[in-house]
């Protein structure tokens, strides 16, 4: 084998195991392998995670809290996030592609170092900015290849409707390499002819759908109905994802409960963000079986003047602001940053199991709970089989 790790808590796990690596793949679990490899790691009765994900974030935005005059302020409520807009709009009129690159590869190597392989941005795309972002971004993913994973949506934070011409540049964005197409209808007059022009691009290139809805903490911003309809009319269950769904939290239970409940049989996705406005209603969504995860969205811009890239960080908040603090809840906090991320993007392989990519994450922490309490930096990070970063001593 290429690589055996040895002596290590898989999550859930009461036993330690060994995991053998061959060819990019974990080929062999077992209590303990009598194989041998090129390269041994002892991970002395510590974690083997899968590698984490970090399904949503804005790199083309990152490190530019420094450029709004008296600086970021973090997301307290509505009138904060449209502060954050209109400073993000004079900021990224002076965007080029190297300025966007750089910064993204500086924040996918934070990621990295957090023991991240894959996560999703969301890209301006807009006649403010043009398609530089997206340009510094598809760079970026080229060179940060061989360590993170990256994939793009293509998100008009203008809106479609009220900036003309966006949706051909939505159009032209998805044509150049986005993965998805995002949306985000509050930002229209029109909500729902938004929504149905995203699905429209949807079905045009055959991408997944990641929109920002509901970022709001009034009730009366509540367009997830229509998302909903829209899915199950199209029949698009799992290629859609939600982000933020914030007013959910302050809707009465009798429109709130029933809504979770059709989130989870229409197999949407949605994608928590701990660190602004309001957060939705985490627990319910988690009881009613929704495929939650958890995002990291603003890095050190107008929007949040914080933020690290280390998903831990985001399942940490999300459980401080939750109380959700037993064994178990951690333990779905962890997979909130690593399988149910991963299937929301896509990834239908993924995991620890014989066949999966050998794409993992080795902390000194015996369980995921302790991971996310501990918050200690991974010692050694598996990419593709390939070791790209360890401190074990």
């Amino acid at each position: 084998m290429d690589l055996i790790l040895r002596n290590g808590y898989l999550p859930g796990r009461r036993r330690p195991v060994d995991v053998g690596i061959r060819g990019g793949e974990i080929v062999e679990i077992a209590p303990r392998l009598n194989a041998t490899a090129i390269r041994e790691i002892d991970v002395r009765d510590g974690l083997i995670a899968p590698g984490l994900v970090d399904g949503h974030m804005h790199l083309d935005k990152a490190l530019t809290a420094d450029r709004v005059p008296g600086g970021a302020r973090g997301l307290l409520g509505l009138e904060d996030l449209k502060r954050a807009i209109s400073a993000s709009r004079e900021i990224k009129r002076a965007f080029t592609v190297d300025d966007v690159r750089d910064r993204a590869i500086t924040v996918a190597r934070m990621s990295a170092c957090a023991g991240t392989v894959l996560l999703r941005t969301h890209v301006d795309v807009d006649p403010m900015v043009g398609l530089t972002g997206l340009k510094g971004v598809l760079e970026a993913r080229k060179a940060c290849a061989p360590w993170i994973e990256i994939q793009i949506v293509a998100f008009p934070q203008e809106g479609i409707l009220r900036a003309p011409g966006t949706e051909d540049l939505l159009r032209q964005a998805l044509e150049l390499g986005a993965d998805a197409i995002g949306g985000i209808p509050a930002l229209d007059d029109d909500p729902k002819k938004h929504v149905d022009i995203v699905f429209a691009l949807a079905k045009e290139f055959n991408r997944p759908i990641d929109m920002h809805v509901d970022e709001s903490d009034r009730a009366e911003d509540f367009t997830l109905p229509y998302v909903l309809e829209k899915t199950e009319l199209e029949g698009l269950g799992g290629q859609v994802t939600v982000a933020h769904i914030s007013s959910l939290a302050v809707l009465p239970d009798e429109i709130a409960l029933p809504t979770i409940a059709r989130l989870a049989s229409s197999g949407i996705n949605v994608c928590v963000n701990p660190i602004i406005i309001k957060i939705t209603r985490l627990r319910e969504l988690l009881a009613a079986g929704v495929n939650v995860f958890f995002g990291s969205d603003n890095i050190r811009d107008p929007f949040y003047p914080l933020g690290n890239g280390n998903p831990l960080s985001n399942a940490l908040l999300a459980c401080q602001l939750t109380a959700m603090g037993s064994h178990e809840e951690l333990a779905r906090a962890f997979d909130a940053v690593s399988g149910n991320a991963a299937q929301a993007l896509g990834k239908r392989v993924y995991g620890l199991a014989e066949g999966s990519p050998a794409d993992l994450v080795l902390f000194r922490a015996s369980t995921a709970a302790e991971a996310i309490i501990d918050q200690l930096p991974p010692v050694a990070i598996i990419r593709q089989g390939n070791l790209v970063q360890c401190h074990w001593h």
